[in-house]
C-alpha cells in the first residue's frame, strides 16, 4: 500500500512540474506576442504622426502655393496654409485649386511666414462648417485661457504665438497695414482687446493676425491677434 501511494505521489509531482513548465512557456509566448503588438502599434503611430515635408504636400495637392501650416491645439483649427498673388483667389478655391465656396485658410499675399506681421484669412459661416468659425469661441475668456497659443510651421521650423487681443473691426482696418510706417500707433491699436488678456504687444514683437467675418454688427470682422514668443 505504501509503495502504491509513493508511486501516485511521484506521478503527481511529475504532472505538476510538466504543467508548471507548460504554463510558463504559454505565458512567455503570450508576453512576446503582446510586446510585438505594442511595438507594431507604436511603429504605426510613428508613421501616422510623422510630419510630412512641404514638398510632399505640394505634390499631394498639386499646389506649389502651399507654404506651411497653422494649428491651435485643442481646436479644429489645424490646416495647411496657402498664399497666392492676391487676397481673393483662395476665398473660393481649395488646396487642390478647385472651385470651392468654403475656400481655404490663406496668408496675405504681401507677406510670408517670417514677416514682421503675418495676416491669415478664412471664412466664417452660419451655414457651412468652416474652420475659422471656431474663432468666435474666443468671445469667451475662459476659452481663450485654454487656447491662447497658435503654432505656425513654415516647412522647416515651428513658431509659437500667444494671443493678446480680440477685436471686432468695423471701420478702422489698421490691422491690414502689414507694413506700417508708424509701428507705435499700429501696436497701440492692435492692443485694444475686447477683454484684458493679461498680455500686450510691443514694437519689438512679431505679430500674427487671424481674420474672419463677423455677423454682429453686419459687415464687420473678427480678428484674433497674437505675438511671437
Amino acid at each position: 500500500m505504501g509503495k502504491k501511494i509513493a508511486k501516485i505521489l511521484f506521478y503527481l509531482i511529475i504532472f505538476i512540474i510538466v504543467a508548471a513548465n507548460a504554463y510558463y512557456i504559454y505565458n512567455y509566448n503570450k508576453d512576446l506576442n503582446y510586446q510585438k503588438t505594442i511595438d507594431e502599434t507604436s511603429s504605426i503611430e510613428l508613421v501616422e504622426k510623422e510630419v510630412k515635408s512641404l514638398e510632399y504636400y505640394k505634390e499631394y495637392y498639386s499646389n506649389d502655393e502651399i507654404i506651411g501650416s497653422l494649428k491651435i491645439e485643442g481646436t479644429q483649427i489645424d490646416t495647411l496654409l496657402v498664399k497666392s498673388t492676391n487676397n481673393e483667389y483662395y476665398l473660393n478655391h481649395s488646396l487642390k485649386k478647385e472651385y470651392d465656396a468654403i475656400g481655404s485658410i490663406y496668408v496675405d499675399y504681401r507677406v510670408n511666414l517670417n514677416s514682421k506681421q503675418i495676416n491669415i484669412y478664412g471664412h466664417n459661416s452660419n451655414v457651412y462648417d468652416v474652420m475659422f468659425k471656431e474663432l468666435e469661441k474666443y468671445f469667451d475668456k475662459d476659452y481663450y485661457e485654454n487656447h491662447k497659443y497658435i503654432v505656425i510651421w513654415d516647412g522647416n521650423q515651428y513658431f509659437t504665438y500667444q494671443i493678446f487681443s480680440l477685436q471686432i473691426v468695423t471701420t478702422n482696418y489698421e490691422h491690414m497695414n502689414v507694413n506700417s510706417t508708424d509701428w507705435n500707433n499700429h501696436i497701440n491699436i492692435l492692443n485694444k482687446s475686447i477683454y484684458d488678456t493679461g498680455t500686450k504687444a510691443t514694437v519689438e514683437d512679431s505679430i500674427l493676425v487671424l481674420q474672419t467675418c463677423n455677423y454682429s454688427p453686419k459687415n464687420s470682422y473678427l480678428i484674433v491677434v497674437a505675438k511671437k514668443i
